[in-house]
């Protein structure tokens, strides 16, 4: 009897799980964006347009956003000299962009896109060493604009 609860309460709470823990993009529409031509120059602020940015794409609904505040009050904290930018689902797609999943984090140079994605791999998007800190460091280098669909993490899909 107890060993049918353990094993009950195991599947329901990996099913739980399942449910906001996966691919980013596992529709792959981002497969069929072309970084190059993206505009983003009403994502760059009066800041200068040469300098880094992070837009941070949120969805207060999804049961990651939590976890996404504690990481993007981190990144502020870790990179204060980068100018730092909220977003709404709604607000990012005004501006043309495509959201498969949020929370989902945003990093620009300039009007060129780096990073596009997870905040970092794996079942928590809470605190840690994910890509935007390993991009901001230039301990990643990037041939161009990466719209990060393939990674893992915990996230919440959103409908076209």
């Amino acid at each position: 009897m107890l060993l049918g609860w353990l094993l009950l309460s195991g599947y329901l709470l990996w099913q739980d799980q399942h449910s906001v823990v996966g691919v980013f993009d596992p529709e792959q529409r981002w497969q069929q964006q072309d970084t190059e031509g993206l505009i983003l120059t009403s994502l760059v602020t009066a800041s200068g347009g040469n300098s880094m940015q992070l837009l941070h794409v949120i969805d207060p609904a999804c049961r990651c956003h939590r976890q996404q505040q504690q990481h993007q009050q981190a990144l502020q904290q870790s990179f204060a000299e980068i100018p730092h930018y909220t977003l709404s689902i709604a607000e990012a797609r005004q501006l043309g962009l495509s959201i498969p999943a949020a929370p989902m984090a945003i990093l620009l140079n300039g009007e060129e896109l780096v990073y596009a994605g997870p905040y970092s791999v794996g079942p928590i998007c809470g605190s840690g060493d994910g890509w935007i800190e390993r991009l901001l460091r230039g301990e990643v280098q990037l041939a161009g604009g990466w719209l990060n669909g393939e990674s893992s993490s915990c996230r919440c899909l959103q409908s076209v």
